[in-house]
């Protein structure tokens, strides 16, 4: 193999490695604002179940008592908990 050959072949190497970073790059940055989205939905999707649910709590509580509300907003959490892991374990199997 000449030194030509040989320079051609590591320029198409140098080519092909660039090429295949900037691949990577660009997979790392989707990858990067996917979770960042999901973040923020998460973050929203908390901050609203915390303010529905003292909301809720206030209006149970003017209409029926603070311990019967609070009763009702346990229950209803406990059976959200409960459910979510039966559908864990329904996906499990």
């Amino acid at each position: 193999m000449s030194a030509e050959g040989s320079s051609l072949l590591a320029d198409l190497l140098k080519s092909l490695a660039s090429l295949g970073a900037l691949s990577v790059g660009t997979a790392v940055r989707r990858a990067a604002l996917s979770v960042g989205g999901y973040v923020v939905v998460g973050i929203l999707f908390a901050v609203s179940l915390c303010f529905l649910t003292f909301a809720g709590y206030g209006a149970l509580s003017l209409a029926m008592g603070s311990i019967n509300a609070s009763l009702i907003v346990g229950c209803a959490y406990l059976f959200a908990a409960l459910l979510a892991a039966l559908v864990l374990q329904v996906r499990r199997r």
